[in-house]
């Protein structure tokens, strides 16, 4: 992944590894706001990902390996900067974490040139988000 995203910034048929009540949100945020970015890529795998018994055979440890990783929902990408994005409905300080967590992850598995920016995208404000997202730096849409 090199900065060029794999998807157009514009609504799909289809969203890898989204439920549909975050596509209801999702293709909010995009009807207002995909025109600010270059493009996306969705379910991005970060982290290490647990380890397997060793009496597994070798294609279930592949498939763990993968499965057991963190799952971001959305990275999109602006000239300038790089989002890893959390959808879901009433995101609250869950989220928060997750953000932080998949940031750090994605800046050491990727080792991006350009600077991250965590943003939740959800679809009801909820008590205090606003004020403490804003401590952490990350974006924070209601659609």
């Amino acid at each position: 992944m090199a900065n060029v995203p794999e998807f157009p910034a514009e609504k799909l048929r289809k969203y890898p590894h989204m439920f549909a009540l975050d596509i209801a949100i999702w293709e909010r945020f995009l009807d207002a706001y995909a025109g600010d970015f270059d493009g996306f890529d969705y379910d991005i795998k970060v982290g290490s990902g647990t380890e397997s018994p060793p009496s597994f055979g070798p294609e279930y440890v592949r498939m763990q390996q993968i499965l057991s990783k963190y799952r971001i929902d959305v990275v999109g990408y602006k000239p300038n900067a790089i989002y890893i994005i959390e959808t879901k409905p009433e995101a609250g300080t869950i989220a928060i974490g997750q953000i932080e967590t998949y940031t750090r992850l994605y800046e050491r598995d990727f080792k991006p040139q350009l600077p991250i920016i965590g943003m939740i995208v959800t679809n009801r404000e909820l008590p205090d988000m606003r004020y403490l997202t804003a401590q952490k730096n990350i974006e924070y849409y209601i659609v």
